[in-house]
């Protein structure tokens, strides 16, 4: 028996990727319980059009708060309205699932009671190439999206466990979110926009819970930020996934795991500072942003550091 799951989506300003996203979850052949909408600063009547054509999902418009509270605003919900759900899927509107993604997912994670967390096979428009196989983490503590603008030659078609998950198509385990989060936040608010599902990737694993890759369900990820589109993005959005490296670094990377990759580490910010004062000056406020919020990362290291397992 498939497991029961509710989706939610955080959405921004994309109606017309949100209408297809909305599509393909119709779609699915394991339904799910509830389907909610979180929409950031919404145009009323695109909103009010939305809620018309989809009146049987929930919408909810919201100050930008940015993504990670949306994710924990959709997880708040689906606690109080459908305890009932074992799993959430979390959506960027972007995203088109296949129509087996959500059964074939729910399959594979209820095979392991330890799975927290599950992700498929995100391609790019066409099918042709990769976009995200999960998320892989390196000696200088960068993180990759495993097999983006690669070719699929199959290269990564077994199910495996894997160090993250993109928020792009992330599946959540309810019953391990209570011991995920810190301090009542899933998704740590203080990121905003980027690295959040990292972060709450890398604390999965700190804390002895598994992520899993299940390469049967797939789903097109049109993707904003993708190389050679980086001058597209505005400058506030890139300064916080500038600045949320060293935050989730500060909350997660293991002091003997510091002191080991420091080469690594050390060589991988001096290019990135080098390229901030060649190519992208408007980067350097982020140093000053991943200042302000120090004390804060490191009272949530602090807290976690009490709770690890591994």
């Amino acid at each position: 028996m498939t497991p029961r799951f509710a989706v939610g989506v955080i959405h921004y300003r994309a109606y017309d990727d949100l209408e297809r996203c909305l599509l393909a979850i119709k779609v699915q052949h394991a339904k799910p319980d509830a389907v909610i909408v979180i929409d950031a600063d919404s145009d009323p009547r695109s909103f009010e059009r939305m809620r018309a054509a989809h009146c049987e999902i929930h919408f909810e418009a919201v100050p930008n708060r940015g993504y990670a509270a949306g994710a924990n605003r959709i997880l708040q919900w689906v606690d109080k309205e459908h305890p009932e759900s074992e799993f959430v899927l979390l959506l960027n509107p972007d995203v088109e699932l296949d129509p087996g993604f959500g059964e074939r997912l729910l399959k594979s994670m209820a095979e392991d009671a330890q799975v927290a967390i599950g992700t498929g096979k995100l391609l790019r428009p066409g099918r042709k190439t990769l976009d995200s196989c999960g998320i892989e983490i390196r000696a200088n503590r960068r993180m990759r999206d495993r097999g983006s603008e690669q070719l699929d030659l199959g290269q990564f078609d077994e199910r495996e466990y894997v160090f993250g998950a993109t928020g792009a198509a992330m599946m959540l385990r309810r019953s391990a979110l209570s011991e995920l989060a810190i301090e009542g936040e899933v998704f740590d608010e203080d990121f905003f926009l980027y690295h959040e599902d990292t972060d709450l990737s890398w604390r999965t694993n700190l804390l002895g819970w598994k992520v899993l890759y299940e390469p049967a369900a797939q789903a097109v990820h049109t993707r904003g930020w993708r190389k050679g589109a980086r001058a597209e993005i505005p400058v506030e959005i890139r300064r916080h996934s500038f600045k949320n490296h060293y935050l989730q670094l500060v909350k997660n990377e293991p002091a003997i795991g510091l002191v080991w990759r420091l080469p690594a580490i050390l060589g991988w910010e001096v290019l990135r500072l080098g390229f901030a004062l060649l190519r992208d000056r408007a980067m350097l406020p982020a140093y000053r942003d991943a200042w302000r919020g120090l004390g804060r990362a490191l009272h949530k290291r602090r807290v976690l550091q009490r709770r690890i397992r591994i």
